[in-house]
């Protein structure tokens, strides 16, 4: 098998090329895809409380990288965190009305490029290829 026929590699290639266009997207609002990431999180959750550690297991990240996440878009007034009152171990995370209105300029980047990436298939071959992506990504989780 070539390199090019490699799944892995094919969604490497994909996931490459997704990350540098969001990038250079984002950069106009001073925010990374990760960054990014967070706030569409928020964003989707915000009818639930949320924590660091939420977030760090939904983004299967360490917890130095979240915070250093957390910090900068602190720093840049799109959040804004709590210590919990039940437990002062836990900090909450909240989008603030700047990260509100931020994201809402973003979400037409995202339904852009998941409609770009879909174009040419078919409801079914959608349907189908996002089951088969959530069973790829158990997969892998399992070895």
């Amino acid at each position: 098998m070539q390199q090019h026929d490699d799944i892995g590699f094919i969604i490497k290639l994909i996931n490459e090329c997704i990350e540098k266009k969001a990038n250079q997207t984002l950069k106009q609002f001073d925010l990374t895809l990760s960054q990014a990431r967070i706030l569409f999180y928020l964003h989707d959750h915000n009818e639930a409380t949320t924590s660091q550690k939420d977030l760090e297991d939904f983004f299967e990240v360490t917890h130095p990288t979240i915070i250093g996440i957390l910090n900068r878009l602190e720093g840049k007034c799109f959040i804004r965190s709590e210590t919990n009152s039940k437990d002062k171990r836990v900090k909450n995370i909240f989008l603030t009305d700047k990260g509100i209105n931020l994201f809402c300029s973003m979400e037409h980047f995202r339904k852009t490029i998941e409609q770009k990436m879909i174009q040419d298939l078919t409801n079914d071959q959608i349907r189908e290829l996002h089951t088969s992506l959530k069973t790829v990504y158990k997969n892998i989780q399992e070895i």
